[in-house]
């Protein structure tokens, strides 16, 4: 196997580990919640007026699929939905107090995860992060000219 196969496996797997950490988190009380619903209940609570355009943007999701988890957090009465007087056709979102508590708690977790992973990156070298942090920014900007190219979602 050459280093590019290398490297790109690993990527994979270290997504799939951290979202297999991501449900062992969750697991319980909140684990009826997939990543995608605790990701847009977070943006809910940290941008200001959010709606589904706001969310789609910021989640790189498409519309429709923001428009339809935000009803199961409807449903789940983790969100409730208002308008604001000078605008009546803009849906807005705001938590509830049951949805601000699964923000707190996913807030809580986020904490313990940056924890979790700065024990691992306090034994690496600084070369070595520089390489590492280097190569990902290079990679990242790659393959934003790529989505650009290609148009949105």
């Amino acid at each position: 196997m050459n280093n590019i196969d290398i490297i790109m496996k690993s990527f994979k797997e270290i997504y799939e580990k951290e979202e297999t950490l991501g449900k062992l988190a969750f697991k319980g009380e909140y684990e009826k919640y997939g990543v995608s619903e605790i990701h847009c209940l977070d943006l809910i609570g940290k941008i200001k007026d959010p709606n589904v355009t706001k969310i789609s943007q910021n989640m790189n999701m498409t519309r429709g699929a923001i428009s339809k988890i935000s009803k199961k957090l409807l449903n789940s009465n983790l969100i409730d939905k208002y308008k604001k007087p000078e605008n009546d056709k803009e849906i807005y979102f705001k938590l509830t107090e049951l949805g601000e508590m699964l923000y707190k708690h996913h807030e809580i977790k986020h904490k313990q995860w940056e924890e979790r992973n700065n024990k691992f990156f306090k034994n690496i070298d600084k070369e070595d992060l520089e390489v590492v942090a280097s190569f990902l920014k290079k990679f990242n900007n790659y393959l934003d000219e790529i989505i650009e190219v290609e148009g949105e979602i």
